[in-house]
């Protein structure tokens, strides 16, 4: 699988247009083949060996992501430069040496360690008193942190409060994004989105609380059934892109519409969660745009748009609409559009856009159902629907067609 510098190195390249999304997905399938017979090379190197993109580009493209390294021939001195410019020959800052490019795979690399399964692996939190709140067991974990199940004290209810994970914890940029977008996501309130309460920080560990519901996740649910009827999975969309309407208005988008933040009540009210990845559009305050940077990586790949794939700050509400159409197609067709053997290679594959077409998966599809689904999941957002609203005249227009055909 591949390393997250190598991802963003990939995405940053493609971002820049110095190479094809065909390009880094065919240099990353060279760089592992060589791993595989035991040589250990660096995409970037992979890429400037086959003419794809100069050193100078390269060099250019890691600084910006943190990533440029240069080495000191005199003293060995290692020293890491954040402005390059190619008519310039940097120095080393010890003996004023003329320093060397030495690759491209960082050995502190900025980004966090990818965790196993993509899992939080801070320590549990059971038994204790965060804020207002005594934890008494974990839902669940992410890459961003944990959700536990716990009492809101002064209050006397059930609440789930979300722990940002332990390292994340420790870097700045982190902490600021999670408590601005749970701030953000608080004013949203809508029968279908799970309501965030409060934000804070206790003793060094940074949480959110929010409405607890009681029920399973769409993810759970496909994985005991595998599939849906048609029906109860355009019921679950249309509530989806009712909550994503609401959000839209507000001009906050989700960024991570997946199978596991799409919670079901036992009466089959669907609540959408988790939007610790959420970003307010048109925020005056700049410190909440700086705050995406062009190496975050987030949202996740299975369901990500590839305008979002591309650049993370593209994303906007037509992108929480494919991420919505490739849940629909997951619950419909018992499988994701695009995989692959690391994120990178699924993200190619959807910026690409080849799907197998789900009348080949699931026999007596409707073409209208597939029709809608092809459209919320175009590569080229203009072609989607305009918006939620739009789209939840669609699913109401095509439920009604089903009911009496």
């Amino acid at each position: 699988m591949a390393d997250q510098p190598t991802v963003r190195l990939g995405q940053e390249l493609i971002k820049r247009r110095l190479a094809s999304v065909t390009e880094v997905r065919k240099g990353m399938q060279a760089r592992e083949d060589l791993r595989r017979s035991g040589t250990n090379t660096a995409l970037g190197n992979v890429l400037v060996s086959r003419g794809v993109v100069s050193i100078q580009d390269l060099m250019s493209a890691l600084a910006t992501l943190g990533d440029l390294q240069m080495s000191c021939p005199n003293c060995q001195t290692v020293s890491r430069i954040e402005n390059y410019d190619s008519r310039q020959r940097p120095v080393c800052a010890s003996c004023t040496g003329e320093l060397i490019y030495v690759g491209d795979a960082p050995s502190k690399p900025r980004t966090v360690t990818p965790r196993r399964n993509g899992e939080d692996d801070s320590p549990t939190l059971e038994g204790r008193t965060i804020g207002s709140c005594r934890i008494k067991r974990r839902i669940a974990a992410g890459g961003m942190g944990t959700v536990y199940e716990a009492e809101q004290i002064n209050l006397g209810r059930i609440v789930a409060l979300k722990v940002l994970a332990a390292d994340l914890s420790r870097d700045a940029t982190f902490v600021k994004r999670f408590l601005l977008e749970a701030r953000a996501a608080a004013e949203l309130n809508h029968r279908n989105i799970i309501h965030i309460n409060d934000a804070g920080e206790d003793d060094g560990i940074f949480y959110y609380t929010m409405e607890f519901v009681p029920g399973e996740n769409l993810a759970q649910r496909l994985k005991r059934e595998r599939v849906l009827p048609v029906d109860v999975a355009l019921q679950i969309t249309q509530q989806v892109a009712e909550a994503l309407a609401h959000a839209h208005e507000r001009k906050i988008i989700h960024r991570d519409i997946k199978p596991e933040n799409i919670m079901i009540k036992d009466d089959g009210t669907v609540k959408l969660a988790d939007l610790g990845l959420a970003k307010k559009t048109m925020i005056e305050d700049t410190a909440v745009s700086s705050i995406t940077q062009a190496g975050s990586v987030l949202g996740t790949p299975h369901y990500m748009a590839p305008e979002q794939a591309r650049d993370f700050r593209l994303a906007d509400h037509r992108s929480d609409l494919y991420s919505l159409g490739v849940t629909l197609y997951r619950a419909v067709g018992g499988c994701v559009p695009f995989d692959g053997n690391s994120p990178i290679e699924v993200m190619m594959k959807a910026v690409e856009g080849e799907k197998t077409p789900l009348h080949e998966l699931v026999d007596g599809l409707p073409p209208e159902v597939e029709a809608l689904i092809d459209r919320l999941m175009h590569t080229d957002p203009d072609h989607r629907f305009r918006d939620a609203k739009v789209l939840i005249n669609a699913l109401m227009s095509l439920r009604k067609h089903l009911i009496h055909s």
